[in-house]
């Protein structure tokens, strides 16, 4: 059975140009997350894969099924 995407928004990237574009979650690490745009703008392509800190991809705060990570700090 395959997991439901998980979808968030990008907040305060590259001076803001990609302000409040949607993006799927494609590995959480350490240090933040890998993402992948679903929409495009200006340079940027839809399917573009972007790395991320995790105070610049906000997740929904309801996700069913999911489990924390547990990386060390």
């Amino acid at each position: 059975m395959a997991k439901k995407p998980i979808v968030g928004t990008i907040t305060g990237v590259f001076d803001k140009g990609l302000d409040g574009m949607t993006a799927r979650l494609v590995r959480r690490r350490r240090l933040g997350y890998t993402v992948e745009l679903l929409a495009s703008k200006d340079a940027w392509h839809t399917g573009d894969i972007i790395h991320l800190s995790s105070a610049e991809f906000l997740m929904p705060d309801e996700r069913t099924g999911d489990v924390p990570f547990r990386g060390t700090p």
